[in-house]
């Protein structure tokens, strides 16, 4: 009888172990496992919300930022765009009453992070419209410079008694990027 007893005790005692060491071992195992990987999605998930909450904040940042780079890009283009910027010298000359007499586009300068583009000009017309018309010029949306101004007065007709005809580098900047 006491070896039934010892031999039921054992017995019991064997399946038990096998029974925490092959079943339920592996299931705390799986749910430590699988309750980290929650943990780990619930905190993506979090962070996740969180940057859906910044999404709106974000897209107006990158909105101001956008017409920042349109109001820069009126600045300084990428593009020469010779044509417009001919159009723009004609019809301010034009608004001056100067003639235009020579446009000669020269070799582009390289610099750090732009292109410097000038056109050897020469105009004729009254000194005062001359300032005018220079003044307006660098006064543009577009970033234009002028230099080397050479001035040669001469007389003029009876409608201007004093003509000056100048020979300047206007310069027009890119952007190199």
């Amino acid at each position: 009888m006491q070896q039934n007893i010892i031999m039921i005790v054992l017995v019991t005692f064997g399946l038990g172990f096998v029974y925490f060491k092959y079943m339920i071992t592996p299931l705390n195992t799986k749910y430590a496992e699988g309750l980290k990987t929650l943990n780990q999605v619930e905190n993506k998930l979090a962070e996740m919300k969180r940057r859906a909450l910044e999404l709106p904040r974000l897209q107006a940042e990158m909105q101001l930022l956008e017409e920042e780079v349109a109001s820069l890009e009126k600045l300084l283009p990428k593009e020469t765009e010779i044509s417009g910027l001919l159009r723009l010298v004609t019809k301010t000359a034009q608004k001056y009453k100067l003639t235009v007499k020579t446009i000669v586009p020269a070799t582009v300068v390289q610099q750090e992070n732009l292109n410097e583009v000038p056109f050897q000009m020469t105009i004729q017309g009254t000194y005062h419209s001359l300032a005018y018309f220079l003044s307006d010029i660098c006064q543009e949306d577009r970033i234009l410079g002028v230099k080397n101004i050479i001035l040669n007065s001469f007389m003029g007709d009876k409608n201007n008694p004093s003509s000056v005809n100048v020979t300047f580098i206007l310069l027009a900047y890119t952007f190199r990027g």
